[in-house]
């Protein structure tokens, strides 16, 4: 395992703070959006909150791995 994978997995298992809101267009339909407070920007969605949840993960995996590549560290 590479140095930058340990790292991975170890920001990855911090406690984080996820938050999911329900977004209303005005269409009227209606999804879920969920951020990482922590990683400003980190957001993903879904027509659930589960699935908003589940695809955070992985765009909180990229997050991390892009800034560990970039030489920044993620905050603790």
């Amino acid at each position: 395992m590479s140095s930058t994978a340990g790292n991975i997995n170890y920001y990855m298992s911090l406690p984080y703070g996820e938050r999911v809101l329900q977004e209303i267009p005005d269409d009227g339909s209606s999804y879920y959006v969920a951020r990482v407070v922590e990683l400003e920007g980190c957001t993903s969605h879904g027509v659930t909150p589960d699935e908003a949840l589940w695809n955070l993960q992985d765009a909180k995996h990229l997050y991390i791995e892009t800034m560990l590549e970039d030489g920044l560290k993620p905050p603790l």
